[in-house]
């Protein structure tokens, strides 16, 4: 067990680096924190060290030797400043990218399109339904959020290290088409009714605010909207797909 007391430290430094989007992807590593997260994705074979506070070292006792990784202690105040979260539990995991090639992925199933969805919660949210719901693959469109994003990660758990996520050009959504059906959520559908097959479709949830691109609508199947009481005209954008992913894994409803 290493540890660490300097600012200057090189490691640390590399690590701090890791909260920008650019440095994650090259490095194809990111930061996790949280006990409960951290426990599932040791499960998944992600982690690479285990960084853990000082202040609470006997508190993550069970956790550090359970693990077979390395493990570097920080004084708290360097701990602080590497932790995103004001409230953190003390321990951080130094972990592989689960991000994944488009080309890696099959080319039928049942997958989650996301387009310009920019709150990192609703995301998570949406990949951890998609694992819930039995879904293939959450397909990661122009204008998302990236999916490494600290609170993209705490929202999924540990469903992003288990489902593949994989970034796409319209190009490579496109291809798809030859084997899936393309359903959206959009609010001038008919009803949540999918009659035929389910096995093999494409859920496309749009931006916030915006729904989808108009050039990504136009190849659209079928398009699902969520009966709702008359005061309300919208959910949330992670609540709607989650409904429209639980009625595909289900074979339809109404």
């Amino acid at each position: 067990m290493k540890t660490i007391d300097s600012k200057d430290n090189r490691r640390l430094k590399s690590w701090k680096k890791l909260k920008d989007k650019k440095y994650r992807n090259a490095s194809n590593a990111l930061l996790v924190e949280g006990a409960v997260v951290i426990e599932e994705v040791l499960a998944e074979g992600f982690v690479k060290e285990l960084i853990v506070d000082k202040d609470k070292l006997n508190e993550h006792r069970d956790l550090i030797e359970g693990a077979a990784v390395e493990t570097t202690v920080l004084d708290h105040r360097l701990f602080k400043e590497l932790a995103s979260t004001e409230s953190n539990q003390g321990i951080i995991a130094l972990c592989r990218s689960f991000l994944v090639e488009a080309k890696s992925l099959p080319k039928a199933g049942r997958f989650l399109y996301t387009d310009g969805i920019q709150d990192p919660g609703n995301l998570g949210g949406m990949i951890r339904s998609a694992e819930a719901f039995h879904f293939d693959g959450v397909l990661i469109g122009p204008g998302t959020v990236d999916p490494t994003n600290d609170k993209c990660i705490r929202a999924s758990m540990a469903s992003a290290f288990r489902l593949p996520v994989a970034y796409v050009s319209d190009e490579e959504l496109l291809v798809y088409k030859e084997h899936c059906r393309f359903v959206a959520l959009d609010i001038r559908g008919e009803g949540m009714t999918i009659d035929g097959e389910n096995k093999d479709i494409v859920l496309l949830v749009g931006n916030e605010a915006h729904g989808l691109r108009e050039d990504i609508l136009n190849e659209v199947d079928l398009r699902l909207r969520i009966p709702m009481k008359e005061t309300i005209d919208s959910l949330n954008a992670n609540v709607a797909a989650s409904i429209a992913m639980f009625v595909i894994e289900g074979g339809g409803g109404q």
